[in-house]
Order: C-alpha cells, then sequence, then structure tokens
C-alpha cells in the first residue's frame, strides 16, 4: 500500500476516534444552564440591556465572570473591548480565549451579541431569543470547550469567544471587534455567529427540530455538508436549511445584515447559524417563556460538533 494511502487512513482513523472522544462533552450542557443564562439576560431588571445602560453592563459583566470560571483568557490582557459609539453610546465586547491543546496558529471564533432593543416609551423589550438563546449557545460552547482542554484532550484549534454589543447599533461591536482583531485575519479559519437560536415558531412544514445554517459560500466547498452528515445522527436528527426559507434574495439580505457580515468584509470564512424569525422578534413578547431549552440544547451539540470537524 503506498505511503500516501496509509497516510490518509492514519489521518480519517484519527478524525473518527477524535470525533468519538468530542461526544463525551456533550453531557456538561444542561438545560437548566441554558434557562439560567437567558432568564437572567432576559430579566426586566437588565431593562432590555440596550447598549451603554445599566442593564447591559450588569451583562457584561456576568459574562466576563462565566468565561473567568471556565478558565479562559484575556484576548489582549483584558476580558472586554470597550469603545465610544458616535462619541456617547460605551459599547462594550466581552472575549475569551482558549487555546489550543497543541500550539498552532490557527483560529476560530465563535460570537453571539447580547445587546438587545432595550426600553422604548416605558416598554421593555428583553429580547430572549435575540439573542439571550446566542448567548446561552455561547457559555455553553465555552463550558464544552474548557472541559476539553482541561482534561487536555482539545481543543485543536485555538478558540476566541466574543460576546458582542452593539448589533442593534448598526454592528457596531463586530465592526469594532474586526477592526482590531487580536490575531491576523488570515490565521482565522471560520468565524461561527450564533443569532436568535431558541425557538420552534418559524412554520417550515417539516420537523420541528430544525437549524438554518448559512455560509453565503464564504466556506470551503462540502463544508456544510459535514453538518448534513452530523445531523443524521440518532440524537442530533434535525432537518438543517442552508437558505432563508429557501429564498436566494432573502438568504443574501439576512447574511449582508449581521454580525457575521462583519467577519466576511474581512475575508474571513463564516457560518451563520440561526432558527430564524418569527412573530416575536423585535417585539416586547420575546420573553424566556418563548424558548425551547431542549431545542436550544440540541442545536448547541449540534453546532459544537461542526467546530469540531473545522479542527482538521
Amino acid at each position: 500500500m503506498k505511503k500516501s494511502v496509509i497516510c490518509l487512513l492514519l489521518a480519517l482513523f484519527s478524525t473518527l476516534v477524535n470525533a468519538q472522544g468530542f461526544r463525551t462533552y456533550e453531557g456538561l450542557l444542561q438545560e437548566e444552564s441554558l434557562r439560567n443564562t437567558v432568564s437572567f439576560l432576559a430579566d426586566d431588571y437588565n431593562t432590555g440591556r440596550a447598549s451603554g445602560t445599566a442593564g447591559a453592563n450588569r451583562c457584561a459583566q456576568m459574562i466576563m465572570s462565566r468565561f473567568r470560571q471556565l478558565g479562559l483568557k484575556p484576548v489582549n490582557w483584558t476580558y472586554t473591548q470597550s469603545f465610544r459609539y458616535r462619541d456617547s453610546v460605551i459599547v462594550r465586547n466581552v472575549a475569551g480565549l482558549i487555546t489550543a491543546r497543541i500550539p498552532t496558529d490557527e483560529y476560530i471564533i465563535i460570537t453571539a451579541h447580547y445587546d438587545h432593543l432595550g426600553e422604548i416609551k416605558g416598554t421593555i423589550y428583553n429580547g430572549a431569543d435575540d439573542n439571550a438563546s446566542g448567548v446561552a449557545a455561547l457559555l455553553g460552547l465555552a463550558e464544552m470547550y474548557s472541559a476539553m482542554k482541561a482534561e487536555g484532550k482539545g481543543p485543536l484549534k485555538n478558540l476566541i469567544f466574543v460576546a458582542l454589543d452593539g448589533k442593534e447599533l448598526n454592528l457596531a461591536g463586530s465592526k469594532h471587534f474586526v477592526r482590531n482583531l487580536p490575531v491576523p485575519a488570515r490565521k482565522v479559519k471560520a468565524a461561527i455567529n450564533m443569532d436568535i437560536l431558541g425557538t420552534d415558531l418559524v412554520p417550515t412544514g417539516r420537523n420541528r427540530e430544525y437549524l438554518i445554517a448559512i455560509d453565503g459560500g464564504t466556506m470551503p466547498p462540502g463544508s456544510l455538508d459535514e453538518l448534513r452528515r452530523i445531523c443524521f445522527r440518532s440524537d442530533c436528527r434535525m432537518d438543517v436549511s442552508l437558505t432563508f426559507y429557501g429564498s436566494r434574495d432573502f438568504t443574501r439580505l439576512v447574511f449582508g445584515n449581521g454580525d457575521h457580515a462583519s467577519f466576511v468584509k474581512a475575508g474571513i470564512p463564516t457560518v451563520f447559524f440561526t432558527s430564524g424569525f418569527h412573530q416575536h422578534t423585535l417585539k416586547a413578547t420575546d420573553d424566556t417563556g418563548i424558548i425551547d431549552f431542549p431545542l436550544l440544547k440540541k442545536r448547541t451539540i449540534v453546532i459544537f460538533n461542526y467546530i469540531n470537524t473545522l479542527f482538521y
């Protein structure tokens, strides 16, 4: 047998063994933890988390505290990246780093925005799905990879977790983060953005368990095929859509107007994960009660497994 074929088979065997090993960390993700995160972020006490408010600052402190508890390292010596938006609103991104098990100069950036609309004319917009659900998934992923690192089993790329602020301020947080990347853009293998991830309220006409994943053609060919294979697993089975409701124009519009767009403009391959818009999006009724926590957990595990395919 040729040496090249032997090397290929060994690499494939290593990939399969590692994929099986990664599953041991899925059990760390608990619905209760996801619920606690969403409930905290979407509590009336935080008055809708508008950038620059006391409520948003409390949420940033909670995320930073969680990063610290999980052993994530500060990025550029600090967990927060603060700046002024239009000389008035202080916007704060929160970032933490998990270094690869084996030293590498390649990175994967995982993001979700934590800000929302705030309080408008006396009505609080809590944004449980938009985007406390994405932040819950972000912290869940950080917990799984933190445990993996502590046990010396991974990850196989450096992971930067970023809770973005200022999404509702014309993507101010993601634009600032990308302009001030802590690593060269060419060293970022992929950016993963999660936004509105927690319900089954979009009428797909199919399985209520579904996930929308859009890369806008920025990822290598066949990358999202790995996602489909993951969703054939009996415990991860769900429908996967690579478009927004089958509309090419709507897909292009959505992909060009979220935090993921900031990374795409920097030439970074990017995947946007969501469960889609629904009747509560950007309304005061977007509260914790609409979140399907078992489904949010399942989607987070699917995304975890997809990120693992990017290690090779």
